[in-house]
């Protein structure tokens, strides 16, 4: 026995299920051996955790110390189903999986009752259950996706950026766990060089979590992503909102005209109102997005000032009073983001931010982990802090100014405690998208913790 634990149901079967389907330890260490290959793009050498874990399966040895291993192997080779069947808790995006293939939806695993709170709280005009959500992210692509999360209790949900034409992902692999990254990065200091290999792991609700990713904001043609937000909408309870958050860009020739940027958010959002969403969040500071004309990766538009005041501006006026409006920035420094809120606050219903750190992610070998991106975004405990520090002085300029907007707060909320930080400071509400990739759960234990017994 590796793990040196009792029995345990949840093992037990799993361990009868994979041995009823002659899934013998030869026969995981291969799938495992071609998914880390896949993953990493060479072979790599069989872990010893593998390897005591196959030969305990195979005398039928295993216990309760063998679960995390073994969640493990079933989500890196990709036995989701399975996994979902047994009831423990795993990631909830397949490591393995394309975009295209996560579009298909989440792998599980569902909570049987949606957690309630008692009581609501008011989030951008509406009201709402306890108000924890998930960002757009590669977890809120799809109304199927969201409907998972928001069967979870997650009840703030952000459908992922959507564009006025389809465009496509960046390469395979595209998210990343950070294992190294368990401590917050400093703030006001350059982001540091983040380590991972796309075949990383972090046991599922591990608070200390850090990933990365380069998707690239990908978009169906608005064709596919207009009737699937209307679906999106329509599978939330009362007490959820759906934003859907949009991106705009210039497709003409030569170097990017501001106004036709402006124009293009504007157009983009008045497709997701059209097709009922409620509230409309400007993409404004994405780290991922490649540069076609120069090569690389383009800087947050929210760096511009002029550029993000003319797509606040130019959207507001596209929009019915009734949809709501919300901004999502990346961190900003001390005079940024003062020189940068008096121009967009009187337009806006709200702000939310952060969004991933920008960074240079490479594996041990310097390579980059993403093939020809060096630059990736970074999210989870890792950005706690500049997190927390972005919140108050957003909030203490929205008070200086007599400005009245909500703020949804994000950034390496992994646990209940993270969580009530944010909420604590004066945020509205608080979103996740690496505590809930991670921790598909993490909604029930905020609900239960923050918000007393579930209704």
């Amino acid at each position: 026995m590796t793990g040196g634990g009792g029995a345990d149901p949840a093992v037990a079967e799993l361990g009868r299920e994979l041995r009823a389907a002659g899934l013998t330890g030869p026969v995981l260490r291969g799938l495992h051996a071609a998914a880390v290959a896949r993953l990493d793009g060479a072979p790599a050498p069989e872990p010893r955790w593998l390897t005591e874990l196959t030969i305990d399966l195979d005398r039928d040895g295993l216990d309760a110390g063998d679960l995390p291993a073994l969640v493990r192997l079933l989500a890196t080779t990709g036995m989701h189903r399975l996994l979902a069947r047994s009831g423990v808790r795993f990631p909830a995006y397949a490591l393995t999986d394309d975009v295209a293939a996560a579009r298909v939806g989440p792998p599980g695993p569902r909570l049987p009752v949606r957690p309630r709170a008692a009581g609501s709280w008011s989030v951008l005009g509406r009201r709402t259950g306890f108000p924890i959500g998930v960002p757009a992210c590669p977890l809120t692509g799809t109304a199927a996706w969201v409907q998972y999360l928001a069967g979870n209790g997650f009840n703030l949900l952000t459908y992922k950026t959507v564009r006025s034409h389809a465009h496509p992902a960046n390469p395979f692999p595209n998210w990343a766990f950070v294992p190294a990254a368990r401590e917050p990065f400093a703030v006001g200091g350059p982001p540091p060089v983040v380590t991972a290999e796309p075949s990383d792991w972090v046991p599922p609700g591990d608070p200390a979590v850090t990933s990365t990713n380069s998707f690239g904001v990908p978009s169906p043609d608005p064709a596919v992503w207009t009737e699937d937000v209307a679906a999106a909408v329509r599978c939330l309870a009362d007490d959820q909102l759906l934003l859907v958050s949009v991106l705009g860009e210039d497709h003409g020739e030569g170097p990017p005209q501001l106004q036709a940027i402006a124009e293009d958010f504007a157009r983009t959002a008045r497709l997701a109102e059209a097709a009922g969403a409620p509230v409309v969040e400007l993409n404004l500071s994405c780290p991922n997005a490649l540069d076609a004309a120069r090569g690389g990766v383009r800087p947050p538009i929210c760096l511009d000032a002029e550029l993000t005041t003319a797509i606040v501006e130019t959207t507001r006026r596209a929009l019915s009073s009734s949809t709501g409006l919300v901004a999502k920035l990346s961190w900003l420094d001390g005079p940024a983001l003062a020189g940068l809120l008096p121009r967009i606050a009187p337009h806006l219903d709200g702000v939310a931010a952060i969004n991933t750190v920008q960074c240079a992610v490479q594996r041990a070998d310097g390579r980059p982990t993403f093939p020809g991106r060096p630059l990736a975004g970074v999210s989870g405990v890792a950005v706690r802090d500049l997190a927390l520090d972005f919140t108050a002085r957003l909030l203490d300029l929205r008070a200086a100014g007599g400005f009245d907007f909500d703020v949804l707060a994000m950034g390496g909320v992994t646990d209940p405690a993270s969580c009530a930080a944010l909420l604590e400071l004066g945020a509205a509400g608080v979103q996740t998208a690496t505590g809930a990739f991670a921790d598909p759960f993490l909604a029930r234990a905020c609900v239960e913790e923050l918000a007393g017994v579930p209704a």
